[in-house]
């Protein structure tokens, strides 16, 4: 097959009216800021940034924010004695977690503080990050209301999915280890917040917030994070290449590969991955793309060792020769849609111009499956957008798409894979 500029530029006409990147600020050079906890920081990211020294000092003074840290501080030591009390069937710690009221009333005193001394926060941190994309044409103040009130739905779900034992989307995959009464589950709680009661200095949300991230280390869910910082690790052979990189040698800027996941007994590389990895090797030798993005996390089954990307990675470079450079992988997607979106993440993050097209290259039940109305109905439903326009049919194998830049929202209601 012959990879010429054609289809690439009939697909660019099709999806030229979808885009309006006028009030878009993200930046694909932007550096985030971390904390002590990568998993935090992929799930909350406003948090990250709240915590931060100068957003401390700007919400000192605030009186509902400081009101609420001394509710918090005060909570968190009564769940402390109730989880040690003697015969407790479970600890109570559905008490730290934030009110509809709260949440609204301190989003309210935030978004006052984002049209003063925490507008350099919204301007030079959230806009260009693009964690918080959705929001992207609203001022300061209404971004900061609506990331603060989006990222508060997302801390309180931890509590009650891996805290109380409530059945996530995907209960196979995303389920809580322990019940909220088991024993042992009672004292790693106990534990955790005790750990937190001597923190320096802590930000107004610290003792909800604190316990949330570490439902997640008890029940060992660090899926999140688990690779990062990736442009440093994993992809940091193409991180470089892409620097370097002449993006327009090839009609498409990356082919992407969708995971499959392991069934049963079956260990390292699926079988269907491996025959994906297998067309996708071919799609790079005829010249289609500069770049092989193989997306899938450690999903089938629940707690799995291994990832799929990671897999697909190691049988691409180890087996057909693909120079390293030439492979991103994408070890945190757990279904198609997030394969989808998770690859226009990356690819932007490398610097490919946001309207050259994907390539996707799969299996043809999944090739058929994801441009089917089904397909686009779900993501709508799971993430609210389409991760990428205008798919166009290329070969039973392969279907071509651009990117939508909404898929840089961070969804703090997918902790696994936020």
């Amino acid at each position: 097959m012959r990879w010429g500029a054609m289809a690439a530029a009939a697909l660019l006409g099709a999806a030229a009216g979808s885009w309006t990147p006028a009030a878009w600020a993200q930046s694909a050079a932007y550096r985030f800021a971390h904390s002590d906890d990568p998993v935090a920081d992929s799930n909350a990211y406003l948090l990250t940034l709240l915590a931060s020294d100068p957003a401390r000092r700007a919400t000192a003074g605030e009186p509902v924010l400081q009101a609420l840290s001394q509710r918090l501080a005060a909570t968190r030591g009564e769940v402390l004695a109730a989880c040690r009390a003697p015969g407790a069937a479970a600890c109570p710690v559905e008490r730290l977690m934030l009110s509809e009221a709260e949440i609204a009333q301190s989003g309210e005193a935030l978004a006052r503080l984002a049209a003063g001394p925490l507008g350099p926060l919204v301007r030079d941190q959230m806009r260009p990050s693009g964690r918080f994309q959705k929001y992207a044409g609203l001022d300061d103040a209404a971004m900061m209301r609506a990331a603060w009130t989006e990222t508060a739905g997302g801390v309180n779900r931890l509590f009650r999915v891996y805290g109380l034992a409530e059945k996530p989307r995907y209960p196979d995959i995303d389920s809580a280890s322990y019940a909220p009464g088991d024993r042992y589950f009672r004292g790693l709680e106990t534990a955790a917040l005790e750990a937190e009661t001597d923190a320096p200095s802590p930000p107004f949300f610290a003792p909800w917030s604190a316990l949330a991230f570490d439902l997640l280390v008890i029940n060992q869910r660090d899926e999140a994070a688990r690779y990062e910082p990736l442009e440093t690790g994993e992809n940091a052979a193409a991180t470089a290449r892409a620097r370097k990189l002449d993006w327009n040698a090839k009609p498409y800027a990356a082919i992407v590969v969708p995971g499959q996941g392991l069934e049963g007994a079956e260990t390292g590389l699926s079988p269907g991955g491996a025959f994906r990895t297998r067309l996708a090797v071919r799609r790079w030798r005829e010249g289609a793309a500069p770049f092989i993005v193989v997306s899938g996390g450690h999903v089938h089954p629940n707690k799995t060792a291994f990832a799929e990307a990671v897999e697909m990675k190691r049988v691409l470079v180890g087996r057909y020769g693909v120079p390293t450079g030439a492979v991103v992988i994408d070890p945190y997607a757990r279904h198609t849609t997030t394969n989808l979106r998770n690859a226009v993440r990356l690819m932007f993050r490398l610097g490919a111009p946001v309207a050259k097209p994907l390539l996707i290259t799969t299996s043809q039940d999944q090739s058929r499956y994801i441009e089917a109305p089904v397909f686009a109905q779900r993501n709508t439903t799971e993430l609210g957008y389409q991760p990428m326009t205008g798919l166009k049919r290329i070969s039973p194998f392969d279907l071509a798409g651009v990117a939508n830049l909404t898929s840089l929202h961070a969804d703090p209601q997918d902790p696994l894979d936020p």
